[in-house]
Protein backbone atom coordinates (compact mmCIF):
# COMPACT_ATOMS: atom_id res chain seq x y z
CA UNK A 1 0.00 0.00 0.00
CA UNK A 2 2.72 2.14 1.13
CA UNK A 3 3.98 2.33 -2.66
CA UNK A 4 0.88 2.66 -4.34
CA UNK A 5 0.55 6.20 -2.01
CA UNK A 6 4.12 6.79 -3.32
CA UNK A 7 3.14 6.29 -7.03
CA UNK A 8 0.12 8.48 -7.12
CA UNK A 9 1.12 11.42 -4.99
CA UNK A 10 4.42 11.95 -6.87
CA UNK A 11 2.62 11.52 -10.17
CA UNK A 12 -0.27 14.27 -9.07
CA UNK A 13 2.50 16.10 -7.81
CA UNK A 14 4.63 17.03 -10.64
CA UNK A 15 1.37 17.17 -12.74
CA UNK A 16 0.55 19.81 -11.14
CA UNK A 17 3.83 21.32 -10.42
CA UNK A 18 4.91 20.63 -14.52
CA UNK A 19 1.47 23.00 -14.97
CA UNK A 20 2.30 25.59 -12.63
CA UNK A 21 6.26 25.44 -11.65
CA UNK A 22 4.62 25.35 -7.92
CA UNK A 23 7.15 22.63 -7.18
CA UNK A 24 6.71 18.65 -6.29
CA UNK A 25 7.90 18.98 -2.68
CA UNK A 26 4.60 20.71 -1.36
CA UNK A 27 2.65 17.77 -1.80
CA UNK A 28 5.25 15.20 -1.62
CA UNK A 29 6.97 16.12 1.79
CA UNK A 30 3.62 15.80 3.77
CA UNK A 31 3.11 12.85 2.66
CA UNK A 32 6.68 11.10 2.75
CA UNK A 33 6.70 12.39 6.07
CA UNK A 34 3.44 10.57 6.81
CA UNK A 35 4.90 7.14 5.85
CA UNK A 36 8.02 7.93 8.26
CA UNK A 37 10.59 9.59 6.36
CA UNK A 38 12.66 12.34 7.40
CA UNK A 39 13.39 15.39 6.24
CA UNK A 40 16.59 14.69 4.24
CA UNK A 41 15.15 11.77 2.63
CA UNK A 42 12.28 13.29 1.41
CA UNK A 43 14.24 15.81 -0.07
CA UNK A 44 16.99 13.19 -1.65
CA UNK A 45 13.82 11.81 -3.01
CA UNK A 46 12.22 14.64 -4.68
CA UNK A 47 15.06 15.54 -6.41
CA UNK A 48 16.39 12.41 -7.91
CA UNK A 49 12.73 12.68 -9.27
CA UNK A 50 12.93 15.90 -10.43
CA UNK A 51 16.14 14.49 -11.84
CA UNK A 52 14.47 12.08 -14.32
CA UNK A 53 11.44 14.42 -15.43
CA UNK A 54 13.14 18.16 -15.74
CA UNK A 55 14.11 17.80 -18.86
CA UNK A 56 11.26 16.02 -20.52
CA UNK A 57 9.08 18.67 -19.43
CA UNK A 58 11.68 21.29 -20.74
CA UNK A 59 11.52 20.06 -23.72
CA UNK A 60 7.47 19.59 -24.23
CA UNK A 61 7.57 23.62 -23.32
CA UNK A 62 10.64 24.69 -25.45
CA UNK A 63 9.95 22.62 -28.21
CA UNK A 64 10.09 24.64 -31.53
CA UNK A 65 11.65 27.55 -29.76
CA UNK A 66 14.60 28.97 -30.69
CA UNK A 67 16.92 29.05 -27.34
CA UNK A 68 19.85 30.64 -25.73
CA UNK A 69 21.85 27.76 -24.75
CA UNK A 70 24.35 30.33 -23.67
CA UNK A 71 22.21 31.42 -20.62
CA UNK A 72 20.62 28.05 -19.74
CA UNK A 73 24.86 26.41 -19.45
CA UNK A 74 25.92 29.89 -17.16
CA UNK A 75 23.08 30.64 -15.34
CA UNK A 76 22.95 26.67 -14.15
CA UNK A 77 26.75 26.33 -13.52
CA UNK A 78 26.12 29.42 -11.53
CA UNK A 79 23.10 27.71 -9.34
CA UNK A 80 25.50 24.60 -8.78
CA UNK A 81 26.95 26.64 -6.21
CA UNK A 82 23.86 27.28 -4.01
CA UNK A 83 23.02 24.17 -4.44
CA UNK A 84 25.82 22.58 -3.13
CA UNK A 85 25.89 25.14 -0.41
CA UNK A 86 22.20 24.49 0.80
CA UNK A 87 22.66 21.09 1.16
CA UNK A 88 24.81 21.60 3.90
CA UNK A 89 21.82 23.39 5.52
CA UNK A 90 19.08 21.33 4.82
CA UNK A 91 20.18 18.18 7.11
CA UNK A 92 19.76 19.93 9.89
CA UNK A 93 16.48 21.90 9.09
CA UNK A 94 12.99 21.30 10.95
CA UNK A 95 10.02 20.66 9.20
CA UNK A 96 8.08 23.43 10.72
CA UNK A 97 11.27 25.82 10.15
CA UNK A 98 10.99 24.91 6.47
CA UNK A 99 7.02 25.99 6.42
CA UNK A 100 7.31 28.89 7.91
CA UNK A 101 10.46 30.03 5.55
CA UNK A 102 9.22 29.22 2.61
CA UNK A 103 5.33 29.79 3.04
CA UNK A 104 5.56 33.42 3.02
CA UNK A 105 7.66 33.96 0.30
CA UNK A 106 5.52 31.63 -1.98
CA UNK A 107 2.24 34.00 -1.03
CA UNK A 108 4.61 37.05 -2.21
CA UNK A 109 5.36 35.61 -5.32
CA UNK A 110 1.73 34.65 -5.90
CA UNK A 111 0.27 37.94 -4.71
CA UNK A 112 2.90 39.97 -7.39
CA UNK A 113 1.98 37.49 -9.89
CA UNK A 114 -1.80 37.85 -9.80
CA UNK A 115 -1.53 41.82 -9.37
CA UNK A 116 1.05 42.21 -12.38
CA UNK A 117 -1.97 41.04 -14.75
CA UNK A 118 0.47 41.44 -18.20
CA UNK A 119 3.38 39.19 -16.60
CA UNK A 120 4.19 36.40 -18.60
CA UNK A 121 1.37 36.90 -20.88
CA UNK A 122 3.28 37.46 -24.26
CA UNK A 123 7.21 37.16 -24.73
CA UNK A 124 9.53 40.52 -24.91
CA UNK A 125 12.40 41.64 -26.72
CA UNK A 126 14.89 42.46 -24.29
CA UNK A 127 17.70 44.61 -26.19
CA UNK A 128 19.90 45.72 -22.71
CA UNK A 129 22.36 43.93 -21.92
CA UNK A 130 22.49 45.32 -18.43
CA UNK A 131 19.46 44.13 -17.73
CA UNK A 132 19.87 41.03 -19.19
CA UNK A 133 22.60 40.34 -17.06
CA UNK A 134 20.76 41.28 -14.22
CA UNK A 135 19.51 37.62 -14.50
CA UNK A 136 22.62 35.95 -13.40
CA UNK A 137 22.88 36.73 -9.59
CA UNK A 138 19.43 35.30 -8.92
CA UNK A 139 20.62 32.10 -10.04
CA UNK A 140 23.15 31.26 -7.07
CA UNK A 141 19.88 32.46 -4.72
CA UNK A 142 17.87 29.90 -6.98
CA UNK A 143 20.63 26.67 -6.77
CA UNK A 144 20.16 26.82 -3.08
CA UNK A 145 16.59 27.59 -2.86
CA UNK A 146 15.84 24.66 -4.96
CA UNK A 147 17.92 22.23 -3.21
CA UNK A 148 16.90 23.32 0.30
CA UNK A 149 13.15 23.98 -0.60
CA UNK A 150 12.39 23.65 -4.21
CA UNK A 151 8.68 24.53 -3.58
CA UNK A 152 7.55 27.52 -5.92
CA UNK A 153 11.21 28.07 -7.46
CA UNK A 154 10.15 28.58 -10.97
CA UNK A 155 7.53 30.53 -9.82
CA UNK A 156 10.78 32.91 -8.24
CA UNK A 157 12.58 32.11 -11.89
CA UNK A 158 9.69 33.19 -14.00
CA UNK A 159 9.68 36.40 -12.63
CA UNK A 160 13.16 37.56 -12.88
CA UNK A 161 12.70 36.02 -16.22
CA UNK A 162 9.78 37.80 -17.25
CA UNK A 163 11.89 40.95 -16.34
CA UNK A 164 15.62 40.32 -17.30
CA UNK A 165 15.25 38.07 -20.05
CA UNK A 166 11.53 38.92 -21.79
CA UNK A 167 10.04 35.71 -21.27
CA UNK A 168 6.28 34.23 -21.00
CA UNK A 169 5.19 31.42 -19.01
CA UNK A 170 5.75 29.06 -21.52
CA UNK A 171 9.68 29.59 -21.94
CA UNK A 172 10.10 30.47 -18.53
CA UNK A 173 9.29 27.19 -17.21
CA UNK A 174 10.99 25.39 -19.87
CA UNK A 175 13.95 27.09 -19.12
CA UNK A 176 13.60 26.36 -15.55
CA UNK A 177 13.54 22.54 -16.05
CA UNK A 178 16.73 23.31 -18.06
CA UNK A 179 18.73 25.15 -15.81
CA UNK A 180 17.58 23.09 -12.76
CA UNK A 181 18.32 19.88 -14.03
CA UNK A 182 22.13 19.99 -12.83
CA UNK A 183 20.63 21.82 -9.58
CA UNK A 184 18.47 18.75 -8.49
CA UNK A 185 21.48 16.51 -10.10
CA UNK A 186 23.72 18.17 -7.74
CA UNK A 187 21.21 17.93 -4.37
CA UNK A 188 20.52 13.86 -5.34
CA UNK A 189 23.89 13.28 -5.56
CA UNK A 190 25.29 15.09 -2.16
CA UNK A 191 22.42 13.15 -0.28
CA UNK A 192 22.75 9.88 -1.39
CA UNK A 193 25.85 10.21 -0.70
CA UNK A 194 25.42 11.10 3.38
CA UNK A 195 23.27 7.98 3.16
CA UNK A 196 19.83 9.39 2.33
CA UNK A 197 18.02 7.12 -0.17
CA UNK A 198 15.53 4.16 -0.43
CA UNK A 199 15.88 1.60 -2.91
CA UNK A 200 12.68 0.46 -1.99
CA UNK A 201 10.45 3.39 -2.87
CA UNK A 202 13.01 5.81 -5.21
CA UNK A 203 11.88 3.54 -8.72
CA UNK A 204 8.11 4.45 -7.62
CA UNK A 205 8.48 7.27 -6.74
CA UNK A 206 10.80 8.13 -9.90
CA UNK A 207 8.25 6.03 -12.20
CA UNK A 208 5.29 7.88 -10.62
CA UNK A 209 6.93 12.04 -11.14
CA UNK A 210 7.61 10.53 -15.04
CA UNK A 211 4.16 9.96 -16.26
CA UNK A 212 2.50 12.97 -14.17
CA UNK A 213 5.35 16.02 -15.50
CA UNK A 214 5.13 14.28 -18.91
CA UNK A 215 1.10 14.62 -19.08
CA UNK A 216 1.34 17.90 -16.84
CA UNK A 217 3.69 19.71 -19.99
CA UNK A 218 2.16 18.72 -22.43
CA UNK A 219 -1.48 19.90 -21.31
CA UNK A 220 0.20 23.07 -19.90
CA UNK A 221 1.73 23.62 -23.18
CA UNK A 222 -1.39 23.42 -25.17
CA UNK A 223 -3.46 25.28 -22.88
CA UNK A 224 -0.92 28.38 -23.04
CA UNK A 225 0.10 31.43 -21.14
CA UNK A 226 -3.24 32.54 -19.40
CA UNK A 227 -4.13 29.23 -18.27
CA UNK A 228 -0.71 28.37 -16.48
CA UNK A 229 -0.30 31.52 -15.20
CA UNK A 230 -3.63 30.75 -13.34
CA UNK A 231 -2.71 27.27 -12.16
CA UNK A 232 0.78 29.26 -11.24
CA UNK A 233 -1.32 31.53 -9.26
CA UNK A 234 -4.42 29.01 -7.61
CA UNK A 235 -1.88 26.00 -6.94
CA UNK A 236 0.66 28.84 -5.43
CA UNK A 237 -1.32 29.84 -3.36
CA UNK A 238 -2.78 27.03 -1.69
CA UNK A 239 0.71 25.55 -1.05
CA UNK A 240 1.25 28.59 0.32
CA UNK A 241 -1.42 28.95 2.91
CA UNK A 242 -0.59 25.15 3.64
CA UNK A 243 2.63 25.57 4.52
CA UNK A 244 2.37 28.90 6.35
CA UNK A 245 -0.80 27.78 8.83
CA UNK A 246 1.52 24.06 8.66
CA UNK A 247 -1.85 22.32 7.20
Amino acid sequence: MELVIIFVTTLIASLLSSMSGGGTAIINIPVFLSLGFSVPLALATISLNNVFWVLLASRNYLKGRNIDWKFIILFSAIGVIGSYISIQFVTGISTRTYQLLVGPLLLALVAYTYLKRDLGLQQQKVYSKTRQMLAYPFALLLGFYESAFAAGNAILFSIVSFYTKGFDFISALGYYYAVAFAWVLISALLLICKGYYDLKIMPVAIAGSVVGAYIGSKYGRYKGNKFIKITFVVIGGILGFKLLFGL
